[in-house]
C-alpha cells in the first residue's frame, strides 16, 4: 500500500528484514516488510549488475573467466539464471537509468529482464532506436508490474520493427514456424510422460481453441449427468485427448481482434495496427488477412450492437456470442495482479445468479480459477460497472483496488 513516508534507505530495510518475525505480523505490517524485502532484493541485483560488469571488463582482458561461467560457479546460479543475469547487466549498461532505479528499489530485476527479452532480436539500429526511448519506459516500470511493463516492451520493440522493416513480422512468425517441433520423453523419476508442443503463435491459438472448446464440452456433460468433476488439470487433459481422438473434421474457432480498415488493407502504418488473439498476443496483419481468406468472419463491433448478447435470466452460463465479447474487451482475469489468459478463465457472475443476478454482458467478468475462489470462498467483493470498471474490496469491507479492466486498446484510435 502507497505511503506518504519518506524512502528508507538499504540499511534501514535489511534492518528491519532482519530484527522482524513475520509470523506476528498483521496484513498492513506484512505489506511493509514484504515492501523491504524486494528493496532489499532490488539492491542485491544491482551489486550483482555492477559484479557482472567488472567480471565482463576482466574477462576482456584475459584475466578473468566468462560472467557467465562466474555467476554459475560462484553465484550459485544455473546456466540460464547466468545468462539472463549477464544480460541484465547489458541493458542497464545501455541504459543506466534503470540501474539507478534497481538500485533504489523503484524497479525490480523483473523490469530490467523484460528490457532484455524485448530487445534479444532487435538489430543494432532498432535497439538504439528502443534505447532512446529509456525515459519514457523507466516511467512506465515504475508505475508498472513485470508482466504490464513487459506487453508495453515488446509493443515497443514490434513497432521499431514495423518501422524499420514492413516484412519483420511476417519473417519472424515465419521463423517460428519453420522452428515449430513436438518433443516427446518419459520422466524417469516420476515415470510421467511428457509432450513438449513448441509452436509459433498462430498455430498455438489454434490447438488451444479445440482444446478449450473440448474442455466446454466436458464441463457441460459432467453439469448433465452429474459426474463428479476432477481438477482443472485432469480436464485439461481430458479435453487435450478428446480434442485429438475427437476432433477430425471439427472446425476450430481462432478470435482475432482487427479493425475492418486493417483487415482490408487500408491502413498503411503497421506499426498503428491492433491486431491480436484474444490473448493479447501480437500477429502480424497480414497474416490475418491471408486467414480471413478462408474463415468464417463474426464481427464484434465495440461499443456498438453488432450482436445481442444481454439475454437476462433466460440463461444460466454466458453465451457464446457474449464469451468472445468479454474476449473482446479482456485479455486477463479482471483482478488488477493476475495475467492468467482469459480463454484459462470462468465468466463470473458480479451479481450471484442465485440472488437476482443477470447474465448480461454488464454482469459478467472473467475470471481465474484462483480468484474466483477467492470471491466466492475467500468473501473477497467483485463489483463491474458497464464501462468494466472492476472494485475489490475485502472481506473486512476495506477497498483494495478500482479502476478500468478493458485492457485492449486500439492504438491506432
Amino acid at each position: 500500500m502507497p505511503t506518504n513516508d519518506p524512502p528508507r534507505s538499504i540499511d534501514q530495510a535489511y534492518t528491519m528484514v532482519r530484527d522482524t518475525d513475520p509470523d506476528v505480523l498483521d496484513r498492513d505490517e506484512l505489506a511493509e516488510f514484504l515492501d523491504a524485502v524486494s528493496q532489499i532484493r532490488a539492491w542485491c541485483d544491482a551489486r550483482q549488475v555492477r559484479a557482472t560488469r567488472r567480471q565482463r571488463q576482466l574477462a576482456e582482458q584475459g584475466r578473468a573467466e566468462q560472467a557467465e561461467h562466474a555467476l554459475s560457479n560462484h553465484g550459485r546460479q544455473s546456466s540460464k539464471d547466468a545468462r539472463t543475469a549477464a544480460e541484465r547487466e547489458q541493458v542497464c549498461t545501455s541504459m543506466p537509468g534503470f540501474e539507478d532505479a534497481l538500485s533504489s528499489g523503484d524497479v525490480s530485476a523483473g523490469h530490467v529482464d523484460a528490457v532484455a527479452n524485448a530487445t534479444r532480436n532487435l538489430d543494432d539500429a532498432e535497439r538504439a532506436e528502443f534505447i532512446a526511448e529509456a525515459d519514457s519506459l523507466l516511467d512506465s516500470a515504475t508505475g508498472s508490474s513485470v508482466d504490464r511493463f513487459g506487453k508495453d516492451c515488446r509493443d515497443l520493440a514490434k513497432s521499431i520493427r514495423a518501422r524499420h522493416n514492413a516484412q519483420a513480422a511476417e519473417d519472424e512468425l515465419e521463423r517460428q514456424r519453420a522452428q515449430s517441433k513436438v518433443t516427446r520423453w518419459v520422466d524417469q523419476t516420476t515415470g510421467m510422460h511428457k509432450t513438449l508442443i513448441e509452436c509459433d503463435p498462430v498455430t498455438d491459438r489454434a490447438i488451444w481453441s479445440a482444446i478449450n472448446t473440448a474442455r466446454g464440452r466436458l464441463r457441460r456433460r459432467c453439469q448433465q449427468t452429474g459426474e463428479r468433476k476432477g481438477s482443472w488439470d485432469r480436464l485439461t487433459v481430458d479435453a487435450v485427448v478428446d480434442a485429438v481422438t475427437n476432433g477430425h473434421g471439427a472446425h476450430s474457432q481462432l478470435v482475432v481482434h482487427i479493425g475492418l480498415a486493417q483487415l482490408t488493407d487500408l491502413v498503411a502504418d503497421s506499426a498503428t495496427v491492433l491486431c491480436e488473439t484474444d490473448t493479447g498476443i501480437a500477429i502480424p496483419p497480414e497474416t490475418m488477412r491471408r486467414i480471413a481468406c478462408d474463415a468464417d468472419i463474426i464481427p464484434i463491433v465495440l461499443d456498438g450492437a453488432g450482436v445481442v448478447i444481454d439475454e437476462g435470466r433466460g440463461k444460466r452460463l454466458a453465451t457464446p456470442e457474449q464469451r468472445i465479447a468479454i474476449e473482446t474487451m479482456h485479455t486477463t482475469c479482471v483482478h488488477p495482479q493476475c495475467s492468467v489468459t482469459v480463454d484459462e478463465c470462468r465468466i463470473h457472475h458480479t451479481t450471484p445468479w442465485q440472488y437476482g443476478g443477470r447474465t448480461d454482458l454488464a454482469d459478467l467478468a472473467p475470471l481465474c480459477e484462483t480468484h474466483h475462489h477467492l470471491v466466492h470462498e475467500g468473501r473477497w467483493n467483485l463489483t463491474i460497472t458497464p464501462d468494466r470498471t472492476a472494485t475489490w474490496t475485502r472481506p473486512d469491507g476495506t477497498l483494495y483496488w478500482t479502476g478500468p479492466t478493458n485492457t485492449r486498446t486500439n492504438p491506432a484510435a
